[in-house]
């Protein structure tokens, strides 16, 4: 039997793949060199997310979505 309700780990890694698809799905890219530009950016950034603290985080945000937030 499978379980269903399991989730799924995604790491830094799956999560800038996605991140560099969603982006080439929107955007052209007409040089191969961009692709991995564009990966390493979206990797650099999930980077920096990770290392910050949660209220380091929520200060990026517009006032209106903290206070949703709160």
């Amino acid at each position: 039997m499978i379980n269903t309700t399991q989730t799924i780990e995604r790491n830094k890694l799956d999560i800038a793949l996605e991140l560099t698809q969603l982006h080439l799905n929107r955007y052209e890219t007409n040089h191969p060199d961009q692709l991995s530009e564009i990966y390493a950016k979206y990797y650099a950034l999930l980077e920096v997310l990770d290392l910050s603290s949660y209220d380091q985080l929520i200060d990026l945000l517009p006032d209106g979505l903290k206070q949703t937030l709160e």
